[in-house]
């Protein structure tokens, strides 16, 4: 079968749109910042950020309902590179802003330009087997990697893991634009009826503004001990899960499988994602990217010719399940890197596996990821604290026999996320110890849990046989 060349760019374009879009709304809640203002402002600016991600993943959404009532490829191009441009203007305008409303709105900026270009790849490509599996390939493995780009030390940035590269801007805006001016008018974007949209719109929102909402009150509850936190983030995971499975029980089975792999695939991956994110994963960016993305890739070919989202999902719960078992094996260096490994190609499978039909909910899907904030704090409830010292460039070698190194030894029992103490951020910095056998256990429930919801959608349901006359 011949190659046709605008559709090779499309799934191209598709692949740096699904990548620039995925990390502009990767940005885990906590972090260091470069925010010096009042307590009462900075806690407005750690707020609004897993709220803009949460807007971003609803704009997708609803990008897509309007494009496709057009039709035309070419206006969804043209929105993305229009959203494209928007992010480079940020990228030129954060180092000069100062004030924090004004680091807010541009961070809404972004987020809503991000959930357009994922609107917008998903209107332009869904219904192509090769764009598709790009746009995934380029969202999955940009979610699980990105993790590796979050800054140590705080920088003047709208996000924990920084701005976009040029080298990411750039040919997502020029392949963009070219998509655009070759665009074949004869081919239309996939339409969607209103229910579906309906739908489509009604999941995303109820998924998002859920996570959001819980995300908030685990933060603001006053823990007095592990037990009361995981009471608190374990009635947060089920309310999560129960309202995924209700969203994908009211829609096409086909649909709603993938709504579950999606949420299963991200509760397994925070494990990873924390170590990933830590201060010292040692690891290099260009070997995370490298791993992740063959990972998925792998995975994704396996889905072409092994088509089982369950077995995608039992292959991704080995990282909470050994999580669980050996909570410090793989945190850091070429073990880590193997659970990547794991983790990408049991979600390119998964995903691969149950791809809808349905635009829309592929829309509502590949947000889900990074709205999942219940599990991120699910895998980072505060167990202790390690004081660790040094300087950038040389080894940080353990502060032992100092009684800084244990400055929260009366409240050991509290949920905390990674800050930066001491006078120099070179100098001192004290690295967070979580509740990694718990998280696993917890996480692994979660999973299996999707695995379940997978297998009830899969059921054929019972009829009633008629009477006889």
């Amino acid at each position: 079968m011949p190659v046709e060349p605008r559709e090779v760019l499309s799934a191209l374009t598709a692949l740096f749109g699904g990548v620039l879009a995925a990390f502009v709304l990767t940005n885990p809640p906590g972090g260091g910042w470069a925010v010096y203002t009042s307590d009462r402002e900075l806690s407005r600016w750690v707020s609004s950020q897993p709220t803009g991600v949460a807007v971003g993943a609803v704009v997708a959404v609803l990008a897509y309902a309007l494009l496709q009532r057009n039709g035309s490829r070419r206006i969804a191009w043209i929105a993305m590179a229009g959203a494209a441009v928007v992010i480079l203007g940020a990228r030129l305008v954060v180092p000069g802003v100062g004030g924090i409303d004004a680091l807010i709105a541009l961070h809404y900026v972004k987020t809503v330009a991000a959930g357009v270009i994922l609107g917008a790849a998903v209107a332009t490509v869904w219904g192509r087997r090769a764009g598709q599996l790009a746009l995934t390939l380029g969202v999955l493995a940009t979610f699980l990697t990105a993790r590796a780009f979050e800054l140590v030390f705080p920088a003047q940035t709208t996000s924990t893991i920084g701005e976009p590269s040029w080298w990411l801007l750039g040919p997502t805006l020029a392949l963009a634009v070219v998509a655009a001016a070759v665009a074949d008018g004869s081919t239309r974007i996939q339409r969607a009826t209103g229910r579906e949209l309906r739908l489509a719109v009604t999941a995303a929102a109820s998924i998002a503004l859920a996570n959001r909402a819980l995300l908030y009150w685990i933060d603001r509850q006053d823990y007095t001990s592990r037990v009361s936190s995981w009471i608190v983030i374990g009635l947060s995971m089920v309310l999560v899960l129960v309202l995924t499975w209700f969203a994908a029980q009211t829609i096409d089975p086909s649909d709603g499988r993938f709504l579950l792999a999606a949420t299963g695939v991200a509760a397994a991956a925070m494990p990873v994602l924390v170590d990933l994110g830590g201060p010292f994963p040692d690891v290099e960016h260009w070997q995370a990217i490298l791993v992740g993305a063959v990972a998925v890739a792998v995975g994704l070919r396996v889905s072409m010719t092994w088509r089982s989202t369950i077995g995608g999902l039992f292959v991704v719960a080995l990282i909470p399940m050994v999580g669980a078992i050996w909570p410090d094996l793989g945190q850091d260096g070429p073990m880590l890197l193997v659970r990547l490994a794991v983790l990408g190609v049991g979600a390119g499978l998964s995903f691969g596996s149950s791809l809808p039909g349905t635009a829309a909910f592929a829309a509502v899907g590949l947000g889900i990821p990074f709205v999942s904030m219940v599990f991120h704090s699910a895998a980072t409830v505060y167990s202790g604290e390690v004081a660790y010292g040094g300087s950038i460039d040389g080894a940080y070698v353990p502060l032992t026999g100092d009684p800084m190194n244990n400055p929260l030894e009366s409240m050991p029992e509290m949920r905390r996320e990674p800050t930066f103490t001491g006078g120099s951020f070179v100098d001192i910095f004290d690295i967070p110890a979580y509740d990694d056998r718990v998280a696993g256990i917890a996480l692994l429930i979660a999973v299996l849990a999707c695995a379940v919801g997978i297998r009830t959608l899969a059921r054929p349901t019972a009829t009633t046989e008629p009477e006889p006359a």
